[in-house]
């Protein structure tokens, strides 16, 4: 068997009037040295110099393409022609000893003649060469053996440079898929369509049979959401638990993994849970899975399928299909971020509107008709009487219409719960029952910031607040303030007013205590006090939980 030299070639370059010129060029980086030592072997008298020129012709065409699956077919052909070997096979080896690819599928016969040659380049073995049932039913002579080590080192180049060259595609392309989903993702489109495009260019990019996203849908499941490929249907909305599931097992830890055979473990583990899988499980064959990594806990996976009988998903693959679900993950936190910043501006400027309102033109129309009120009760004709009563009510009716506007402005275009309305709701109801209308006012985003556990119990701390003066305070003022502070860190609810105060036994009461009790729920305080100059003041306070979209910049 011929041994290469340290240079790639096949043996000592010889030099001289006997050694061929090179009449066949090969643009295979690192065949110069194998094609003379190829001339320099025929010139030798090793190999006949016919064989040497097909041998020259077979060394091109195999270094001629970089696609594997033609390279290992050629390398085939020509090992087949250049011995009279009835079979030929190529196995390359991939990085984790797995045949990836084979020139031929015809099986050898039990026994007869044989020849197995390593294909190696730079010392490093990727495959083996084998032939067997030589025509006439000879055995391989040493010229054979010559020609095939050469053949195969020949291919050993042809294969590393495919190898790089696939390689090198597969990380552009994924690379421009990852470009094209960032970009698109950042501009905020809707969660639906961001998942299903994320889906669908990681389908296309590794040439799979169906891509799929599957996102939290309770603290032991998660549920596909969106999918791409012909199979989509059977798999959006499938229920996938956490503990029984290598799907579950990449959100869990957040590490990329793969498998060669989904139906085997990717989706359950349970025989309870494998009943319930589509039926289009079984056309999938070698999967990856992808965290969409944001920080501690992935905002869900990417699983990627190909179909049965494909090549198997390298480390390589996995790598950059791992780059490819955690840029786009970002992205999706990035363009969240974005939505919430926008969303938080927009409630500030609703707010600052409404406060103007309530603060400004409310209380001015106010005044104007308590002034005028306040003239009907002079010597006046009956008639200007009347018109100053009426003046007055349309007054009211204005006011009434602008609470109504504040309202409009405050309650969430989604329908969801909203602090701010439930708020002037409570302040609302009150005002029916005291007679006249408590003054409320409203800093920081309590629509964005505050959980609805905590505005639900800020709300019925209002409400109790505000039945206790009505009930026992005898005032002709109240006023309530809500606030979130400046780190949207602290909420903060304070209702005074300027009645006789709460007699002790009143104090003791279950009402005070279930105030009490709602803020050390949260971990907070509520007080209850009575200021030098009189009156009640209930302050009720609580700490709120640190909103990822908000800092302490951006607060107002």
């Amino acid at each position: 068997m011929l041994q290469t030299g340290a240079g790639g070639g096949l043996g000592a370059r010889r030099h001289g009037s006997d050694a061929w010129p090179t009449e066949q060029q090969s643009d295979v980086p690192g065949a110069g040295p194998l094609i003379h030592d190829l001339i320099d072997l025929a010139a030798a008298a090793k190999v006949s110099r016919e064989r040497v020129r097909h041998l020259l012709d077979a060394v091109v065409s195999v270094g001629s393409d970089l696609s594997m699956h033609n390279v290992t077919r050629r390398v085939v052909a020509a090992a087949r022609e250049l011995t009279g070997a009835r079979y030929g096979v190529l196995r390359v080896i991939d990085q984790d000893g797995e045949v990836i690819e084979s020139g031929s599928v015809d099986d050898h016969p039990a026994s007869g003649s044989f020849l197995a040659m390593p294909v190696r380049s730079r010392g490093t073995v990727f495959g083996q060469l084998q032939l067997s049932g030589k025509i006439g039913a000879l055995p391989f002579t040493q010229e054979d053996e010559d020609v095939v080590g050469a053949l195969a080192a020949a291919a050993g180049l042809a294969i590393e440079n495919a190898k790089l060259y696939e390689g090198s595609h597969r990380r552009e392309a994924w690379l421009r898929a990852t470009n094209e989903v960032t970009a698109l993702l950042r501009t905020g489109v809707e969660d639906l369509f961001a998942l299903r495009l994320l889906a669908r260019r990681a389908r296309e990019t590794a040439g799979a049979a169906l891509a799929a996203v599957a996102v939290p849908d309770s603290p032991t499941d998660l549920r596909i959401q969106a999918g791409n490929g012909d199979l989509r249907a059977q798999f959006e909305g499938l229920r996938i638990p956490v503990v029984e599931s290598l799907a579950g097992d990449v959100f869990s830890t957040g590490r990329a993994r793969r498998i060669d055979q989904l139906a085997n473990a990717v989706f359950a583990r349970s025989a309870q849970t494998f009943d319930r899988l589509p039926l289009g499980v079984a056309q999938l064959g070698p999967t990856a899975f992808a965290p969409l990594r944001t920080g501690p806990h992935p905002r869900g996976v990417l699983i990627v399928a190909k179909p049965v009988g494909a090549r198997p998903f390298d480390e390589d693959d996995l790598r950059m299909i791992d780059g490819y679900a955690s840029q786009a993950a970002l992205a999706m936190e990035s363009a969240q971020a974005q939505l919430d910043r926008q969303r938080l501006a927009l409630f500030e400027e609703r707010d600052r509107i409404a406060r103007d309102l309530h603060d400004l033109v409310i209380q001015r129309l106010f005044a104007i008709g308590i002034g005028i009120q306040g003239l009907t009760r002079g010597q006046l004709d009956t008639g200007l009487g009347e018109r100053l009563g009426s003046h007055v009510a349309d007054i009211d009716q204005t006011i009434r219409e602008i609470r109504r506007s504040i309202f409009s402005l405050q309650e969430p275009a989604n329908g969801a719960y909203s602090p701010r309305a439930d708020i002037l709701r409570a302040i609302s109801d009150a005002a029916a029952t005291l007679g006249y209308e408590p003054t409320v006012r409203m800093e920081g985003p309590l629509d964005s910031v505050v959980p609805p556990e905590i505005h639900l119990d800020l709300v019925a701390t209002l409400r109790e607040a505000l039945s206790n003066v009505v009930r026992h305070a005898r005032a002709s003022r109240v006023q309530a303030t809500v606030t979130v502070d400046r780190a949207a860190t602290r909420l903060e609810l304070l209702v005074q007013d300027d009645g006789a105060g709460l007699p002790a036994e009143i104090a003791q009461r279950s009402g005070l205590a279930n105030m009490l009790q709602r803020a050390r729920r949260w971990c907070g305080d509520c007080v209850f006090e009575t200021p030098p100059r009189g009156g009640t003041r209930v302050s009720w306070s609580v700490p709120l939980p640190r909103h990822p979209s908000v800092t302490a910049e951006e607060a107002p």
